[in-house]
């Protein structure tokens, strides 16, 4: 089709859910600026919609027509709802119109579409058009022939010189048989290949040295030389040269690139032996490292030599004798031993099964003059490691010499396969020089398959009822529960019985005994009977600990089920998966192809997962070597043929059009890096000016040739608006640019250099996972997730969200120490929402975004939290950014850390999540909402698990095996979900407590003062956000000021009332200024208006209180005096947007008059008449699950005050009754003066269920008194045989007065 459908989700919206639709046709004759506006229901189908706009605008019926999404080039389906879309939900979430454009179907952009040339083109393809070149320069032809002749010529002169002493008779005459031609002549064969000098090569040369020396011309004895012949032996040592030459070479060209080929018609000939038939052990000769690094500064060396299958050993490593560093013809560590892998024989050596070579340097340890001990002491150090797979891609088995690269001990040799030959990033690198002793072709033999009727099958349910429950239970341990061998073993045993048990499969490969090639038939058989796993469970099947082919071959198989919008969603993951496969040729990668070909965005995204980790701008043809020498960048090398391969097929079959798209997209990142850069050199009174000559460069490009973000590619964008482009005044300034898509919507996006952003991409990506995990629950949180895609090492693009501000800067309007106050947050969002209606929703938007953000944040380990990554939309969304540290990777100050509570929960925060200063009910919602969000996380902790796990492969910094244990301890293994939920509500305390996270932000605040320029205030007035005008308002028509008011907010202040009336409007309406605001309209005003008279008013330092009554009536009769003359001067002032700005109406004016008239503890006062009445609700959850009956005590709201008008500090009594020994009594712990506590307690009882059904739960509420006699608050009686117990009841429950 070549167009790209809107991304869709699933998520259940409320029935009777509306939103405001906004389409803007575009066709000829249409006014594109007047959109049809109008209410409809979610679930509106996108049919009836096309229809009812098109018959509303007449449009031409020779047309058929399609919606379009506003500023991106993608397209709502005919035969879908709107609530199918993610980008209906985000409007929804964010409060925002749905924006569609109306175009005719012939309008419709189908660029991606592939064409009959593509299809044509595609069919002459062939694999070298696709196989990347090497990073590393091939060795000539022409210079290893004139040293292979110049070596033949040495040669052939000591073979004659040999001939000429076995002739001459007499010993004056004889020539001197000098084989030090031939040695140097073979010292530079060595260097051209790599300083490599063989085993075979040493003894060649030594032989050819003895034989030479037996011919001394002084000593000479005629007879020895006829005796020994000596020109056969200098012939019979230069043939072993030759020999060793040709050994080299073959190994040189199987380790390296070469451009030219070696003639080899031996091994056609040979008769092949299949591995079964080979009865001997693994025999390896570890033969020399060449090359060894000079950082190696260590008295000896060894090599342990291990078989690993994925991620698991087979059999014992065996260890050489240590060797030291020694001078041939070049430094080398010559080890020439033979290990013998006792244990592992070549026919159970699995498919996918690889040798590990790991090299340790030793260092004598100084001993004590006291230690009588005779066995010296070493340290030892792990320095690299080799590795090579036993079978090739046709199934033959290696045999013979073979060299192998060294890598550094940071690429982890656990994670398999062993790298490709001639991978490695550098030349220079040192190389393993092994041999592998087995018969000359051996070969994995094809796996026989089963059919239906050979495969044993057992019926779960004829086992015991103890056996079910332990297999199920083995069964629901998450990925890392190690189980003990004795399991292992029952699950392994019993592996017939669980076919139709999904998520047993993973448990029962990882117990199977061996995955020789006789086992195969039983294990693939069994994989083919199991029934089917979801499509996201099947991406651990693709994990490094399921090498085998096969497995990962039905992963694929199953992964199929996944639609492309949700595939994106874990590409991240399946493109690391593809290191771990064995061979470049595998289903994954075809699956990744197939998925390019059917879907764009699939395309576009794999695009730049493989691109960005690839070396230079333009990474498809890459062929430099690698300038940065650090161990990551030579660890990710190991990858880089691989992902390059692929990035190469991707570019092959995707299409001439998208192809340019792509190439398009990387030109203009290449330009973005050159504009960040710059920028970055250039001096600060500067930037700007450089930075928008760049842009306005790359805005021409784009005029001319259109080309899709980075971020999406419907984001298609024609041009740059330069003007509003700017910078960030952090560390790296990164770019802040607007870009123009077509239809001229802005499309802001921030471009980035020298921050690592795949940490970013990652954690967003699994924001984006939680969410929709959330949202199919029924749980909306409101979350905002944006883009991020790194397009090359330290580089990418963010996409920028709107309308917001960092913490930071809605503080520091408070002053510096704002982080330590309560109301920043609050009046901010007050500023930006002035009705009632909107304030409660940005409240409500901010509570639900906030408790998503605070388990993301926890679960994720996410460190750094400062309040410049902490970001507020003006509709209440909170969310976080800069996600550079995370999974337990704190940021350190000094000693210690700065992250010290378990997540950023201030007191600001907890003031507009509960109304007030005062704990409410309302915080019982976002404990309720966090509890559940991090439970539903829990439950599907395993995929969690899966997809960092896999990542830990990855390179990402901090994402390691210990920063998944992390995550694991963090998803509470083990724990029940209302434990969970206590455990969390525990954390909400801790964090709300911690004083710390205030004084960071402080900190915060004092590092950014020399950036205090960066943000332009472009507001009219600092309490009003937006600036309003009398086309907005209405015309003012009289405004009186007509008294003032005392309030208390906590302090004292006073407010002053003005009556405003405007013009068509019947009702007046009263506003409330403080004598500040006032101060500052009359400031802008003079500002704005030099020459308006205007009645002064004072903004002097005043003697004594300014907050008292006297001060108050004062002011009052100058600013009657003010508005008097200000609406006695010209319309261009009287009636300016800055006068209509100040007259728009707050959320302060619509509030009930008295809810501020009087101070806190006078308004408990005010409510003593509550006092000692029994009110009150309890929230209660009861279950009983495996033999225990859980009671989780919640919260209670609506409690009365105690004595003094206190509010009370409870606590919660449970009984299960009759009970008269008191054995059921629990209690909760006492919270402290709260009429609304939270306990999130869980209570346990170890009972039979009969039992519990007899018994009557008893919940009492209690005052808690240290000088006096507790108070009793109420209670709740529950008659337990009225419940069914075997699932989780929880209630509100009113309290009422029991007899106790």
């Amino acid at each position: 089709m070549g167009l790209v459908v809107s991304p869709l989700m699933t998520h259940q919206y409320r029935e009777g859910t509306s939103i405001k639709v906004c389409i803007f046709p575009q066709y000829e004759g249409a006014d594109s600026t007047k959109p049809v506006t109008f209410t409809c229901d979610v679930t509106s189908s996108v049919e009836h919609i096309t229809l009812h706009v098109t018959c509303e605008l007449e449009a031409p019926s020779t047309d058929q027509y399609t919606l379009k999404v506003w500023g991106y080039n993608e397209y709502l389906a005919p035969t879908t709802l709107l609530s199918d879309y993610e980008y209906v939900h985000n409007c929804i979430k964010l409060e925002e119109d749905v924006q569609l454009i109306l175009i005719p179907d012939r309008m419709v952009d189908r660029s991606f579409a592939r064409t009959a040339q593509d299809d044509k083109r595609d069919k002459e393809i062939t694999l070298q058009d696709v196989v990347p070149n090497e990073p590393i320069s091939p060795l000539s032809y022409d210079h290893l022939k004139i040293l292979l002749e110049t070596l033949e010529k040495e040669m052939e002169k000591l073979e004659q010189a040999a001939l000429q002493i076995e002739k001459n008779t007499s010993p004056s005459f004889m020539p001197q048989l000098q084989p030090s031609g031939v040695v140097q002549s073979v010292k530079l064969v060595v260097k051209l290949l790599g300083t490599v000098e063989t085993v075979d090569i040493s003894e060649a040369l030594d032989g050819l040295k003895d034989c030479c020396q037996k011919f001394l011309p002084q000593n000479s004895q005629l007879s020895s030389w006829k005796a020994e012949s000596l020109s056969e032996m200098v012939s019979s040592n230069c043939e072993k040269i030759r020999l060793a030459i040709q050994g080299l070479l073959e190994m040189y060209c199987q380790a390296f690139r070469v451009n030219f080929e070696l003639k080899n018609e031996t091994n056609a000939r040979i008769s092949s032996i299949s591995v079964p038939e080979v009865p001997d052990s693994v025999l390896i000769r570890i033969c020399a490292i060449h090359r060894p690094s000079p950082d190696w500064k260590h008295d000896d060396f060894i090599v342990a030599a291990q078989v690993y299958h994925g991620t698991r050993p087979v059999g014992n490593p065996v260890l050489s004798q240590p060797s030291g560093v020694t001078q041939s013809l070049y430094p080398r560590i010559l080890f020439n031993s033979w290990l013998d892998m006792e244990g592992v024989l070549v026919s159970s050596l699995a498919r996918e099964a690889r040798l590990v070579l790991v090299i340790y340097g030793r260092t004598l340890q100084q001993q004590d003059s006291n230690d009588n001990a005779n066995t010296p002491q070493y340290k030892q150090e792990e320095l690299g490691w080799a590795a090579v797979q036993f079978f090739n891609y046709e199934g033959i088995m290696i045999q013979g010499s073979t060299l192998l690269s060294i890598w550094p001990k940071e690429s982890n040799y656990i994670y398999g396969p062993a790298p490709s030959a001639g991978v490695h990033p550098y030349y220079d690198h040192p190389v393993l020089g092994v041999e592998i002793a087995s018969p000359p072709k051996v070969i994995f033999p094809p796996v026989p398959q089963l059919n239906s009727s050979q495969i044993a099958r057992g019926d779960f349910y004829s086992l015991d009822l103890q056996t079910q429950q332990q297999l199920l239970e083995i069964c629901e341990q998450d990925m890392l529960f190690k189980a003990p061998t004795e399991v292992r073993e029952v699950l392994w045993e019993k592996r017939h019985y669980l076919y139709n048990i999904p998520a047993a499969l993973p448990k029962v490969l990882l117990a199977a005994h061996s995955w020789e090639w006789a086992y195969l038939p039983d294990l693939h058989g069994m994989l083919h009977s199991w029934k089917s796993m979801l499509p996201v469970q099947s991406i651990q099947l693709l994990l490094p600990t399921f090498p085998d082919m096969e497995v990962r071959k039905l992963a694929v198989k199953w992964i199929h089920g996944i639609g492309s919008d949700e595939l994106v969603d874990y590409l991240p993951q399946l493109v690391v998966a593809l290191r771990h496969e064995t061979y470049e040729n595998s289903p994954l990668a075809y699956f990744l192809l197939d998925r390019s070909l059917r879907s764009p965005r699939v395309a576009h995204h794999l695009f730049w997962l493989l691109s960005h980790n690839l070396p230079g701008t333009i990474p498809q043809n890459w062929t430099s070597e690698i300038t940065e020498k650090d161990v990551n960048s030579i660890s990710e090398a190991r990858y880089h043929r691989r992902m390059m391969l692929l990035l190469r097929a991707l570019l092959a079959i995707c299409g001439e059009s998208l192809r340019k798209c792509f190439i398009s997209q990387q030109l203009l990142v290449k330009e973005l890096n050159e504009v960040a850069e710059t920028v970055q050199k250039t001096k600060e009174s500067q930037r700007l000016t450089v930075m928008c000559n760049a842009l306005e460069g790359i805005h021409q490009i784009l005029t001319e040739t259109t080309t899709s973000l980075p971020l999406s590619p419907t984001l298609r964008v024609a041009g740059i608006q330069v003007r509003s482009c700017s910078y960030f005044p952090s560390y790296t300034l990164p770019l802040k640019i607007n870009f123009l898509a077509r239809d001229g919507s802005i499309i802001p996006a921030i471009y980035k250099v020298g921050d690592d952003l795949q940490q970013d991409q990652l954690t967003l990506q699994i924001v984006r996972i939680m969410d929709k995990m959330w949202l199919r629950q029924g749980l909306d949180l409101k979350m905002v997730a944006f883009s991020c895609v790194p397009t090359g090492k330290k580089r990418g693009m963010i996409e920028m969200v709107t309308k917001a501000e960092t913490l930071r800067k809605i503080q520091v309007e408070h002053g510096l120490t704002g982080s330590f106050k309560d109301k920043p947050i609050a009046e901010w969002l007050a500023k930006h929402n002035p009705s009632e209606l909107e304030y409660s929703r940005a409240v409500e938007n901010f509570t639900a975004s906030c408790a998503g953000y605070c388990v993301v944040t926890y679960v994720l380990g996410v460190c750094d939290r400062h309040n410049d990554n902490i970001m507020l939309k003006t509709s209440g969304h909170l969310f976080h950014i800069d996600f550079g540290k995370f999974l337990g990777d704190a940021q350190m100050f000094g000693n210690f850390k700065r992250d010290r509570a378990p997540f950023v929960l201030t007191s600001d925060m907890a003031y507009v999540i509960n109304g007030s200063d005062r704990p409410s009910e309302k915080f019982h919602k976002f404990v309720d909402l966090c509890c559940q969000a991090f439970n539903i996380v829990r439950n599907n902790g395993n995929l969690f698990l899966h997809l960092f796990t896999l990542m830990a492969s990855s390179g990402i910094r901090g994402v390691t095996t210990e920063a998944v244990s992390n995550l694991h301890k963090a998803l509470l293994p083990g724990q029940s979900n209302p434990e969970a939920a206590a455990y969390f509500a525990r954390l909400i305390e801790s964090s709300l407590k911690s004083w710390f996270t205030q004084v960071n932000f402080f900190l915060h605040n004092l590092a950014q003062l020399k950036f205090t320029g960066d943000h332009g205030d472009n507001q009219l007035l600092t309490f009003v956000p937006k600036t309003y005008s009398m086309a907005t308002d209405g015309r003012l028509t009289h405004v009186t000021v007509i008294g003032y008011r005392k309030r208390y907010d906590p302090d004292k202040y006073y407010v002053y009332i003005l009556r405003v009336e405007r013009e068509n409007q019947v009702q007046h309406m009263d506003v409330l200024r403080t004598y500040k605001e006032f101060c500052e309209l009359h400031q802008k005003l003079c500002l704005h208006f030099p020459l308006a008279k205007l009645h002064s008013l004072s903004t002097g330092l005043h003697m004594g209180r300014s907050n008292i009554k006297q001060v108050a009536a004062k002011r009052f009769f100058d600013i009657s005096l003010f508005i008097s003359s200000l609406f006695q001067t010209a319309d261009e002032i009287a009636h300016s947007d800055l006068v209509y700005t100040f007259f728009h109406p707050l959320l302060r004016d619509q509030q009930i008059p008295d809810q501020f008239a009087k101070k806190a503890k006078d308004r408990r006062l005010d409510d003593r008449s509550e006092m000692g009445r029994l009110k009150g609700q309890l929230k209660l959850s009861i279950q009983f699950n495996r033999g225990v009956f859980t009671v989780m005590v919640h919260h209670a709201r609506g409690l009365p005050l105690v004595g003094n008008a206190q509010e009370p500090s409870t606590y919660v009594k449970v009984y299960l009754q009759p009970d008269p020994t008191k054995t059921t009594k629990r209690k909760t712990k006492v919270v402290k003066r709260n009429c609304h506590p939270s306990f999130m307690e869980m209570l346990e009882y170890r009972m039979a269920l009969d039992i519990i059904k007899s018994r009557t739960l008893k919940a009492t509420v209690w005052n808690h008194d240290p000088l006096q006699e507790n108070e009793f608050l109420g209670g709740v009686e529950l008659k337990l045989s009225d419940f069914d117990l075997t699932k989780e009841m929880t209630e509100w429950y009113p309290l009422t007065n029991l007899s106790r």
